[in-house]
């Protein structure tokens, strides 16, 4: 199989535009595709399961409280008689002492002891008590934003469904790369499936043929392999559209071109420099077996194999190597 580099434009530009649904990003389009599908399903799904999943916290909550409440009654109550105790001694102690020296340090004992008593019983069990509190802060809390909750959950769905919907075409678009990439996944081992490629250029490039200046060009696929290099260019078309349309992507094609010739021309020296074979790839077959220009066929996904293999090897693996490693270094 042939070695495949990046994703689809498409698919990268509605994975970069939807958010995570409960809780977990989209990896891939079938995903998106999924979800778009069967968006009310999941949409009621999700409500039923972030309604169950804060009633549960809740109700977690609060076996906690119960727990934590029982642990301090009970260790207050163990607390109390101790101290009480100790006073009791202490109160005993200074009408039974001797001297009076002795009842007046048995006297500021059971004192200090009165003055202290309530914390000599709750500061052993002052981290169950916060403990407490905390836990009584948090089932209020969910309870009151429950409903909150449920509806921020349901609202990051609604709007990758909003995405996805306002970018359809997007959509059906990505279907078609997608189609096209398992397509050229096909080709043998040696070759390598570069997609969604965007030259960016510090400086816009001079295109003399049309006195354009060129600062950015995306390119839907780029195959390299022996067989040489391929620019393919993605279109889901009516016949109609080949008519009306076919000089604007004629344009597309030879500007995407010039642009691959310039962004590579460092590799080579001027006499050894590579040919680009240009394509258009037409997912429902409209204009298939034409030639949108003297140099630019029109093919269907499923020819796309074959045409790449079955010509002649020009380049060595040293040399695809060297043209693939500028895309994925």
């Amino acid at each position: 199989m042939a070695r495949i580099h990046g994703t689809s434009g498409s698919t990268k530009y509605l994975l970069n535009g939807t958010r995570p649904v409960n809780g977990k990003w989209f990896a891939t389009l079938d995903e998106m595709q999924h979800f778009y599908d069967h968006y009310d399903e999941i949409l009621a799904g999700t409500k039923t399961s972030v309604a169950r999943r804060e009633d549960e916290t809740i109700a977690g909550l609060g076996r906690d409280e119960a727990r934590l409440d029982a642990e301090l009654k009970e260790g207050i109550a163990r607390q109390t008689q101790i101290v009480d105790k100790e006073m009791g001694e202490f109160d005993h102690m200074r009408f039974a002492a001797d001297g009076i020296f002795s009842r007046i340090g048995f006297s500021a004992k059971y004192w200090i002891a009165v003055a202290l008593r309530n914390h000599h019983i709750k500061s052993p069990y002052a981290g169950i008590s916060s403990r407490l509190d905390h836990v009584r802060y948090d089932k209020r809390h969910r309870a009151e934003y429950r409903q909150a909750a449920i509806e921020r959950e349901c609202r990051t769905i609604v709007r990758s469904y909003a995405c996805l919907q306002e970018n359809e075409s997007f959509l059906v678009g990505a279907q078609g790369e997608e189609c096209v990439i398992r397509e050229l996944s096909q080709l043998p081992d040696e070759f390598h499936v570069i997609n969604d490629v965007n030259l960016r250029f510090d400086r816009a490039i001079h295109w003399k043929k049309h006195h354009e200046y060129i600062k950015t060009c995306q390119i839907d696929h780029i195959v390299a392999g022996p067989t040489g290099i391929f620019l393919l260019e993605t279109k889901n078309w009516k016949r109609s559209d080949i008519g009306i349309k076919s000089d604007k992507l004629v344009h597309q094609v030879e500007r995407a071109n010039h642009a691959l010739w310039f962004y590579t021309q460092g590799l080579y020296r001027k006499n050894e420099r590579l040919s680009v074979n240009k394509v258009v790839i037409s997912l429902k077959g409209s204009g298939s077996g034409r030639y949108l220009s003297k140099y630019i066929p029109i093919i269907t996904p499923g020819q796309v194999c074959e045409y790449i293999r079955n010509r002649q090897p020009v380049l060595s693996q040293d040399e695809v190597n060297r043209f693939v490693n500028i895309f994925t270094r």
